[in-house]
């Protein structure tokens, strides 16, 4: 399996004007607790989830991290 990061930059945003209105599954990484999680994405937006926030454009871990998760697809 190959992983590839959504988006590059330490921000890991999940734009629109990028990458389009985009759906399905990723791995969340926490930059802070090195938490791995598989999360889903519908039409840019987080589905609820128990560990993981999103503010805007950005997803969190609620390990009390400010730095935003790295966003990671497989092909």
């Amino acid at each position: 399996m190959v992983l590839l990061a959504v988006k590059e930059d330490r921000s890991s945003n999940i734009q629109k004007a990028e990458y389009g209105v985009w759906s399905g599954e990723a791995v969340a990484f926490c930059p802070q607790c090195k938490a791995f999680q598989t999360v889903w994405i519908d039409g840019n937006a987080l589905m609820p989830t128990r560990k993981f926030i999103q503010e805007g454009s950005r997803i969190y871990h609620d390990c009390g991290s400010r730095r935003p998760c790295h966003l990671y697809v497989s092909l």
